[in-house]
């Protein structure tokens, strides 16, 4: 990461942007963060999305990288993400949700991705992520969607050594989030994207190897 020196008030004319934020930035968005490994992946999308929303950007997500204070973002300008509140029925319905979870801050970061990913697939675009905000009462989710026409499919191995996130073991439905959020990067951006998200995986046929699958944008 290459410490930020200036950003300007006006967002890029569309698609993902990079920049590396300040814990002053975290903090002055309402969501601090000192260390990644000290919040939910829940907290970490609502902090990158307050802070995108800072500088004229609709959503973002962290890039799961910290050096020192700096922790990278990125944040998708308005014309490449579709924003919704849908029930959380809407959510949980799908296999990959751990059963009986609720609290979107308990969720596992894989188990919510992979749910997010299927319910804007199902909502006819190509992939999305959770917002991290949740109204409890009304049981509503944040939901982000970005279209299909935007995204591309990719697919690892964790016994890839491309990719230096991954191992062998490596499993995504222990990983913390910000493992996620590196490894997707590592891969999206191998191929050509600048971002994206695991949405799946499954066995390879070499214990314990696993195929992960990945839907990246940019």
């Amino acid at each position: 990461m290459t410490a930020l020196v200036a950003l300007t008030s006006l967002p890029a004319l569309a698609g993902v942007v990079f920049f590396d934020t300040t814990a002053a930035m975290r903090s002055a968005a309402g969501y601090p963060i000192s260390n990644r490994t000290s919040v939910t992946w829940a907290y970490a999308n609502r902090s990158a999305e307050a802070v995108c929303a800072m500088y004229g950007y609709a959503r973002g997500m962290y890039t799961g990288e910290q050096a020192g204070e700096l922790m990278g973002v990125h944040c998708l300008t308005h014309d490449s993400v579709v924003w919704m509140d849908v029930p959380g029925g809407d959510i949980r319905r799908w296999a990959w949700w751990q059963d009986g979870v609720t609290n979107l801050d308990q969720q596992g970061a894989f188990y919510a991705q992979a749910a997010a990913s299927a319910e804007c697939g199902n909502r006819g675009y190509g992939t999305g992520f959770l917002t991290g905000f949740q109204n409890g009462s009304a049981d509503f989710m944040g939901l982000n969607c970005i279209p299909r026409d935007g995204v591309q499919y990719a697919g690892a191995r964790t016994d890839d050594t491309r990719f230096t996130g991954l191992s062998p073991n490596y499993n995504p439905r222990y990983a913390p989030w910000w493992s996620l959020r590196s490894v997707s990067n590592q891969v999206c951006q191998y191929y050509g994207y600048e971002t994206g998200v695991m949405w799946t995986f499954a066995n390879s046929g070499t214990y314990p190897v696993l195929s992960l699958g990945f839907i990246c944008f940019s």
